[in-house]
C-alpha cells in the first residue's frame, strides 16, 4: 500500500514537473502596449418604427450644429453615416440591390439628407407598405491635442420625416430619437426646503 502511494505521488510530482519544465521552455509572451490617446467615440442615433408605401418618401435629416468657431470641439468635419433598415433588420435596397445609405463628411453647420422614395425601393412578396426605421451613425474629427471631447449628443441633430410624394405633405416626422448611446438622462436633484 505504501508502495503504491509512494509511485503515485512520484508520478504526480513528475506530471508537475514536466508541465512546468515546458511553460518555462515556451519562453514568454511579447505584450504590445495600447496607445495613450483614447480614440472618438461617436453617436448612434436609433429612430423608432415608420410605415411607409408607395407614393411616398423617407427622409432622414442630419444637421452639424458645432458652430464654425467654437474651439470646445476639434476642427475639421464630421462623419456621417445614414442607413434604412427594415423590421428584421435587414438594409433596405433600391431596385438595383443595393442598401439605402449614404457616407458623407459634414462640415460645421452643414446640414445633409437621406431620401428613400418608396417607389424606387424593393417590395417583398406581400403587402406593400413597409416598415422601416433609420439609423445614424456620427464619428467626430479626431482630437490631436489629448484633451477630453465634448459631451456625445452636442453635434448633431437628426430626425426623420415621411412625406407624399404627390403633394410633399408631411404625414409623420420624428425628432430626438428614442435612444442615443452615451446619453443617461438623470432626474433634477431634490430642491432644499423653503426654496
Amino acid at each position: 500500500m505504501k508502495t503504491k502511494r509512494a509511485l503515485l505521488t512520484a508520478l504526480a510530482l513528475l506530471t508537475l514537473a514536466t508541465f512546468i519544465s515546458l511553460g518555462v521552455s515556451r519562453g514568454t509572451r511579447k505584450v504590445h502596449a495600447q496607445d495613450e490617446t483614447s480614440p472618438q467615440i461617436g453617436e448612434r442615433h436609433f429612430f423608432g418604427m415608420v410605415g411607409v408605401t408607395q407614393g411616398q418618401t423617407l427622409r432622414v435629416n442630419v444637421s452639424n450644429i458645432v458652430a464654425i468657431n467654437d474651439s470646445l470641439f476639434p476642427p475639421g468635419p464630421t462623419r456621417v453615416a445614414i442607413s434604412v433598415i427594415n423590421s428584421q433588420g435587414d438594409p433596405v435596397r433600391y431596385r438595383d440591390g443595393s442598401p439605402a445609405r449614404r457616407v458623407l463628411m459634414l462640415e460645421r453647420g452643414d446640414s445633409a439628407f437621406l431620401d428613400l422614395n418608396a417607389d424606387d425601393i424593393q417590395y417583398p412578396p406581400g403587402p406593400t407598405r413597409l416598415q422601416m426605421r433609420a439609423l445614424v451613425a456620427v464619428t467626430p474629427p479626431p482630437n490631436h491635442d489629448g484633451n477630453v471631447p465634448p459631451p456625445i449628443g452636442d453635434r448633431t441633430v437628426t430626425s426623420v420625416e415621411v412625406f407624399n410624394n404627390a403633394n410633399s405633405r408631411t404625414v409623420v416626422f420624428m425628432s430626438n430619437p428614442g435612444v442615443i448611446r452615451g446619453f443617461n438622462p438623470q432626474p433634477d436633484p431634490p430642491r432644499p426646503e423653503g426654496q
